[in-house]
């Protein structure tokens, strides 16, 4: 077996090996990229690498490492964030990953000066977890995994016909150069209250701006007091082209929640999803709307853009947010339609090594993981 770094010419390569890995849970979703497979690391993050996993040209494994600057601890630091490990059921691919997989770690904090490798596992993925996260004997050197934060992925699909706009006279603006430096220092504020945060001076707002493919600023929807002091903001945003989910397979759990959806629409309350290949044969996505830089003072706040957002999307589309567990504001409407997935981000070390003083149990502040970089 051997190890390569995977070139920009690899792209399609590694497009097709990656549909071979459904993400499997309530529904089986294949990812396609077929745009550019790099095209979400690009937008994550500047640096990236992935690593190819060969046996005599045939690619039987992968992983990609996106090293971002983040605050951790009030101080900004350049992480690693292990994504999209794929190994085949070969068994000389899995023995030869488990081999590479701590010098692999141990050169990505060489070469990009990271400290920390950070993971996130959904808590659907059973086979994931059994192999990387549950107890095993420690026959070969594997990293050890340390759970860091839990959230919760929400799908907003329609309101129930009792439901109303808590603050239908809350102004609420587009993003625009009259307003810009209000919304950095506002973003700014609410990033330097979570770990893992990406902006907190206006230098790092444009620069992932600038990075975030088909998002604008005037994208940006922002809530006002009477005042005109920001109190809330969303940028909602549609991956179609860089990433697609196409569900396979509902599991029954997933189809009754799906033909209740079909009946909802009749009425008016709510917007389908895609029907599955395994129906049809033919390959059609899910439609998401990504809900970024979201933060609210309070949970009206947040409901009144989740209703200005909704009515703005597409009527196939449907909308997608993470909420922490701690941020009770952002729990999902009782008067809305809606779905969650559990998902925890890890902290990878290698054996032996002590625990950073930030998976102190103590420590209950909050993290910014953007929805689309979840799955």
């Amino acid at each position: 077996m051997n190890l390569e770094v995977a070139k920009h010419e690899d792209a399609a390569l590694l497009a097709e090996f990656y549909k071979n890995f459904p993400v499997r849970g309530l529904v089986e979703m294949k990812i396609d990229r077929d745009g550019d497979f790099f095209a979400p690391y690009d937008i994550q993050a500047e640096q990236h690498i992935t690593y190819l996993l060969k046996e005599e040209d045939k690619l039987e494994g992968m992983a990609s490492f996106v090293v971002r600057d983040v605050l951790l601890n009030n101080t900004p630091q350049t992480v690693a964030f292990g994504r999209d490990l794929r190994i085949t059921s070969n068994r000389r691919a899995v023995l030869g990953w488990t081999q590479h997989f701590l010098p692999v770690m141990e050169e990505v904090f060489q070469t990009f000066n990271c400290k920390h490798l950070f993971s996130i596992l959904s808590m659907g993925e059973v086979q994931a977890l059994n192999a990387f996260v549950r107890p095993r004997t420690m026959k070969r050197p594997l990293p050890q995994y340390h759970l860091f934060r839990r959230f919760n992925m929400v799908s907003v699909h329609g309101r129930l016909p009792w439901a109303s706009n808590p603050l239908p006279k809350l102004k609420i603006r587009h993003g625009n150069a009259h307003n810009v430096d209000a919304l950095i220092n506002y973003i700014c504020q609410k990033s330097r209250e979570k770990d893992l945060s990406t902006v907190w001076d206006k230098q790092s707002f444009y620069d992932k701006l600038e990075r975030w493919k088909g998002l604008k600023l005037e994208h940006f929807l922002i809530a006002f007091d009477k005042d005109d002091n920001i109190v809330g903001c969303v940028a909602p945003w549609s991956s179609g082209g860089l990433q697609d989910f196409i569900p396979m397979q509902y599991s029954l759990k997933a189809h009754n929640f799906r033909q209740f959806l079909k009946f909802g629409k009749m009425l008016g309350w709510t917007r389908t999803l895609t029907k599955p290949y395994s129906r049809l044969k033919v390959e059609a996505s899910l439609n998401f709307k990504y809900l970024n830089f979201l933060n609210a003072e309070n949970g009206d706040i947040f409901e009144s853009l989740l209703w200005k957002a909704f009515d703005d999307a597409q009527e196939n589309e449907f909308l997608v947010y993470n909420q922490m567990r701690s941020e009770f504001i952002y729990r999902r409407p009782r008067t809305w339609i809606s779905a969650k997935m559990p998902f925890g981000v890890y902290l990878l070390q290698p054996p032996d090594s002590e625990p950073p003083a930030f998976l102190h149990p103590s420590n209950e502040r909050s993290i910014e993981i953007e929805p689309f970089f979840a799955l």
